[in-house]
């Protein structure tokens, strides 16, 4: 995995820790205001970095398994960046 890709993983990393933590582990208000802060800082790159950070974010997914590995493939959706 090139630096380019462990950096996109470090936000999947934070997405999930930030979509699977429960209430508890969590303030829900808080994790989703977290996702809106990275969602809104990726919105102001290039298209064309859009478009390599979300094929990362495809190919860094098959790190993951079960619903992880899925809400990973969906990531760039969700972030606004397809």
């Amino acid at each position: 995995m090139n630096s380019y890709a462990r950096l996109v993983k470090i936000i999947a990393d934070m997405a999930i820790f930030l979509e699977f933590s429960d209430e508890e582990s969590l303030d829900p208000d808080i994790a989703v205001g977290m996702m809106e802060s990275i969602a809104a800082e990726l919105q102001l790159i290039s298209l064309d970095d859009k478009k390599k950070v979300a094929n990362t974010f495809y190919l860094v997914s098959k790190v993951y398994q079960g619903d992880r590995a899925v809400y990973i493939k969906q990531l760039s959706e969700s972030l606004g960046l397809i």
